[in-house]
């Protein structure tokens, strides 16, 4: 038996991305946990015009994975949501969706819920983001890019 190769492209998410989001959106929304709600759709058409989110898109075009990320100041990139869809997972979606808004090279932060079922703190860390506050409600992380390359083998 051969595996299935899955090929997944990523872009700049455009105007008519909505719909494919917000099907996405609705199959997560219970891990994140959040909801659909009846401004959500706003909420992603704001994030869509905002120029810095991503999408991946399967061979058919649909959506399988967003990033929706809006500036937060001059030079700060909020990453406000991010999902996978759940028959594209351990695909590396997610990872290659982060990886484009890191390429920016601006600075990122985003949040995640206390109660998220997703293991997204873990996985934020393991793309390079460090832990800020951390509440009840929610850890607030913090991605940078290195002003140098770390090298382990660099001498002391």
């Amino acid at each position: 038996m051969t595996a299935k190769i899955h090929v997944h492209t990523y872009r700049v998410a455009v105007a008519g991305d909505e719909a494919g989001i917000l099907k996405v959106f609705a199959e997560v929304a219970s891990e994140v946990p959040t909801r659909v709600l009846p401004q959500t759709e706003t909420i992603v058409q704001g994030l869509v015009a905002s120029g810095q989110s991503w999408v991946g898109v399967d061979a058919d075009d649909n959506i399988v994975g967003y990033a929706l990320a809006e500036p937060c100041d001059a030079e700060t990139l909020s990453l406000v949501y991010v999902g996978v869809s759940k028959a594209t997972r351990n695909q590396h979606v997610c990872a290659s969706l982060i990886s484009k808004l890191q390429e920016i090279g601006a600075p990122i932060v985003t949040d995640v819920r206390s109660n998220n079922k997703s293991s997204m703190v873990a996985r934020f860390e393991r793309f390079g983001f460090v832990k800020g506050d951390v509440n009840a409600d929610r850890t607030k992380l913090r991605w940078e890019k290195s002003a140098t390359p770390a090298s382990r083998d660099a001498p002391t």
